[in-house]
């Protein structure tokens, strides 16, 4: 056993020099040979990865690669599970639930998704209401012990609901759709309040960064809902985490994102979280109404349109689901809007009895009644991922089980290959 480790790390010099030679421009190697000879040297070292991954560098003999392992893989073993939100909230898990509009994100999904170790957002009105926010935060903790947020638009009006948000001092904020300059993240710190921001531009992030921030969420143009920016998650999102690489500031990753695949996706591409957006929406907690739920499930298509909520919230375009409604009235003239349009439902958001008309932007909750579809129903467009209605915390612990990854080369697609 004494000389183990000596011959593994014998070994691993060997398979290093190998792939040196291989993947080096000056090598003397032949291209067919090279080639050959690079696919066995890869397969052995993934062993040699996969043996790193499972036992502790510290554990001389079931880690036979020490002292070796610290010098070609000096970065230490990724769990995906613990990437996220260790050393800034304390969350279990780098799962977050996207705040849904206009009241879908209540508190028995925010405290489900907090009760299994995600960060549960309160979707706050998009008016003045101090005490209603302060009972839904106070309903929120009667059904968990544990850390959650509420999100507020930035533009609509907000002052008096954020007051109510750090008096209670909850643990994050979420903000979004507009600036939150620096004096305001300020203000929340001093409530010991952590502050996201979400973004659609690397801009925006510019700018959230300046502000000092805790984590920038950054959105890409494949979510539901209202999408702020044009660029698709995969090019703006390392754009963001080389622009906050000098600092604390966290990134997460939305839009599109369903299951593990799509997280461990984020976690190559630099982000240390998702956000999950109409995967929550598609859970037992969300107070969605039964009927918009069941369209996720049979339908796999969204599209990117302005035809909703035109004149409540302008140059606020969306990302909605395909339905039979949305294709008969997609090409809707950009001059008509929901003010002119008939009365097709009725529903109670936030305590408050509203009229819905044809194409106005608010989705069914579960007190919605009338003809719900015809009514808009936001989606991202990983929704074909999404084939059952399930609990909050199944969508948390799904994400969390991806925590080790199941071959090497996942782990070396996360942690990338020794001395990047």
């Amino acid at each position: 056993m004494t000389r183990k480790p000596q011959m593994a790390s014998c070994q691993l010099l060997r398979l290093a020099a190998a792939a040196t030679a291989v993947t080096s421009p000056l090598t003397p190697l032949s291209v067919g040979r090279a080639r050959r000879r690079r696919f066995s040297v890869a397969a052995r070292l993934l062993v040699v990865v996969d043996h790193h991954t499972t036992y502790p560098t510290d554990d001389a003999v079931r880690h036979p690669l020490k002292p070796a392992a610290s010098t070609f893989f000096p970065r230490a073993p990724t769990w995906i599970g613990e990437m996220g939100w260790k050393g800034i909230l304390g969350f279990d898990h780098g799962v977050v639930q996207a705040p849904l509009g206009p009241d879908i994100s209540g508190p028995e999904l925010a405290a489900a998704v907090a009760n299994a170790g995600g960060i549960g957002f309160l979707r706050l009105p998009d008016w003045p209401a101090p005490d209603r926010v302060r009972d839904l935060i106070r309903r929120t903790r009667s059904l968990t012990g544990k850390p959650f947020g509420a999100a507020i638009v930035l533009a609509f009006p907000h002052e008096e609901n954020l007051r109510v948000v750090l008096e209670e001092k909850l643990a994050v904020l979420q903000v979004y759709w507009g600036e939150f300059p620096r004096e305001r993240v300020d203000e929340a710190h001093l409530a010991g309040v952590k502050v996201l921001h979400q973004v659609g531009s690397f801009e925006e992030a510019a700018k959230a960064k300046e502000a000092g921030v805790d984590g920038i969420i950054v959105q890409g143009r494949e979510a539901g809902g209202h999408v702020i920016g044009q660029e698709g998650l995969l090019p703006l999102l390392p754009r963001v985490v080389d622009l906050v690489s000098d600092t604390g500031i966290s990134v997460i990753a939305a839009g599109g994102i369903v299951d593990g695949r799509g997280y461990a996706a984020a976690l190559a591409l630099g982000a240390q979280g998702v956000c999950l957006g109409t995967r929550f929406l598609t859970t037992e907690e969300s107070f969605a109404h039964p009927l918009y739920k069941k369209r996720l499930i049979e339908i796999n298509c969204t599209d990117y349109t302005n035809v909703f909520g035109r004149a409540r919230w302008p140059g606020a375009p969306q990302r909605v689901l395909k339905t039979t409604f949305y294709d008969q009235w997609k090409n809707l003239p950009e001059q008509e809007t929901e003010e002119n349009q008939p009365i097709i439902g009725h529903t109670i958001i936030h305590g408050v009895h509203r009229d819905i008309r044809r194409f106005a932007g608010t989705v069914p909750n579960a007190t919605t009644t009338g003809d719900i579809d015809s009514m808009v129903m936001y989606a991202g467009q990983g929704v074909g991922l999404i084939t059952e209605i399930i609990p909050a915390s199944e969508v948390v612990k799904r994400n969390g089980r991806l925590v080790k990854a199941p071959d090497p080369m996942t782990q070396v697609a996360i942690n990338g290959w020794p001395g990047w």
